[in-house]
């Protein structure tokens, strides 16, 4: 399996991961991972990678890169432990309090890996725009993993 579709197998796993929340919890994850709204919205057809409008392309450091890399394998290490717990839970409370602190673990993690969530959005939404820059963060998943 290539690199580009091992990095869009992921954003779909993370749609997929935003169809089981509700209420503020869901608010506060989509800050996080606005790319995977922009990803639906446009119609795009799944499993297909956005091509990149000439001169909207933000610059964004190899650091920065690496920063968002660290940030989006704790994130997604967290939404797999989220999906784990919420499959043994029935109470409709436990699993808001669960979701409740997944959201906040991630933005935790967004900010120790030396990013704010601002700027993480901004680079996963640029990722979701930019083909070059999708395998860029890809090779750095990849190196990480």
């Amino acid at each position: 399996m290539t690199l580009r579709l091992k990095f869009i197998r992921r954003f779909l796993t993370m749609k997929k991961f935003f169809l089981l929340l509700t209420g503020s919890t869901l608010a506060c994850l989509l800050v996080l991972a606005l790319s995977v709204g922009v990803h639906a919205q446009t119609g795009q057809a799944e499993g297909q990678p956005m091509m990149q409008q000439p001169g909207t392309a933000a610059q964004f450091s190899d650091a920065e890169l690496q920063k968002v890399a660290t940030a989006y394998l704790e994130i997604h290490e967290i939404r797999m432990e989220l999906q784990e717990s919420l499959a043994e839970v029935a109470d409709p409370e436990s699993a808001q309090r669960m979701q409740e602190e997944a959201g906040a673990a991630m933005v935790q993690a967004v900010q120790e890996s030396g990013l704010d969530v601002d700027t993480y959005n901004q680079v996963m939404q640029e990722v979701q725009m930019n083909s070059g820059l999708q395998e860029k963060l890809a090779s750095k998943l990849d190196q990480m993993q």
